[in-house]
Formats: C-alpha cells, structure tokens, sequence
C-alpha cells in the first residue's frame, strides 16, 4: 500500500497519494478495512483468477492479479482477474501501467459507492466507477488512459477539503442538492457526471 501511495505523489495525483494515509487509517480503525488481512486466490479456469481481498486494502489483492495474469495472457492468448470484498483500488492506472510494461494490453474496471447523479438530478445514483486502459509501445513508455466516470475524480474533492478550499462550479452538487454548485462548498453530496449532457433543440 505504501509503494502505491507514494508513486501516486510522486505523480503528481495528490488526491490518491498521501492525502490518502489519515483516511486509510481512520477506515482501518473503525473496522471498515482489515489492514491486516491476506488475500486469497483461486483459479477456477485456466485463464480466470478470482481473488478474495479479504475486506482488506486493495492493493495486495492487486498485486497478486499483476504478478499472476502476464503469463496466463502469453499460454492462453487472454487472461482476466476478478477481486471481491477489496477496499479502494487507488491509481487504476498504475496497475494497467504494470501490466504495459509486461507487454500486455489491459483493461481495468471497478465499481464504487453511489456518489454521482445522473444529468439533471440531484441524487447520487451511480459510482464514479474508474476505469483504466494501457498499451505498450515499441521503446518508448506505454499509453495510459485512467479516468472516472465523474467530471472529476472524487479524490479532487477529498483533496479540496483537506485543504480548505474552494471547488471550482461545475465539478459538484452542494450539501443542499441545489444547482448551480457552490463554490465554496467542502462536503459536496453528489458528484457531477463526465462529459456534461447533449443539447437538444427542438424545431
């Protein structure tokens, strides 16, 4: 957990890295993530790994997908990992990042709490679900996409708060749901959706 921390600040993705150590510890201490707890794996097809994080950190459970799954892709053409009961997964482009640098081509997917309405409404409906794409490149570093379904990641958010802060409008719904979003805000309640909606005029 601590490698993926730092090399999130090193980065420069402040949101993901060191900010992240008070809230971490504060989860582990209300018993919402076991910091102790040892993932699990199992390989119920040849090309299919499920990994049981335990309720634990993520990033041990990870580990292990990337350790495992380069050489299941080179036996079999295609190889997938699937982790349950894991904590905040991070950098999703780190992981994909790793798997680059192997050679492979790969895709990462997660899912997360409803923090994000849909365009138009004031409820948290959906998560702000990361997803993440990387491709090597002969000799040169390999393209990374990491992106969140919000307007901005959640974390920008966290980081704001921590800080004290202002948000930009537009990145989130105030405390009350109402529109337009506040500026200085700290808790915003719902997230704003990515790519903002189509506009549609009628004739």
């Amino acid at each position: 957990m601590a490698h993926g921390l730092v090399l999130a600040e090193a980065d420069g993705l402040t949101s993901h890295g060191l900010l992240r150590v008070p809230i971490y510890a504060a989860q582990a201490k209300a018993g919402k993530v076991d910091g102790f707890a040892t993932p699990s794996v199992e390989r119920p097809r040849p090309a299919l790994i499920g990994i049981d994080a335990q309720h634990g950190f993520a990033y041990p459970a990870m580990n292990r997908a990337v350790a495992l799954l380069p050489a299941m892709a080179r036996e079999f053409g295609i190889a997938a990992a699937g982790i349950r009961r894991s904590h905040h997964v991070g950098v999703a482009g780190h992981q994909v990042e790793r798997l680059a640098e192997a050679g492979m081509v790969a895709l990462f997917f997660a899912n997360a709490p409803a923090a994000m309405a849909p365009w138009g409404g004031t409820k948290a409906v959906f998560g702000t679900d990361p997803i993440a794409f990387a491709c090597p490149l002969p000799d040169r570093a390999p393209i990374v996409v990491d992106l969140s379904l919000s307007k901005v990641a959640r974390g920008n958010i966290l980081t704001a708060i921590q800080r004290k802060e202002s948000i930009p409008e537009g990145w989130a719904l105030d405390t009350a749901a109402i529109r337009p979003p506040m500026r200085r805000r700290r808790s915003p309640a719902t997230m704003v959706p990515l790519g903002d909606a189509k506009e549609r005029r009628w004739r």
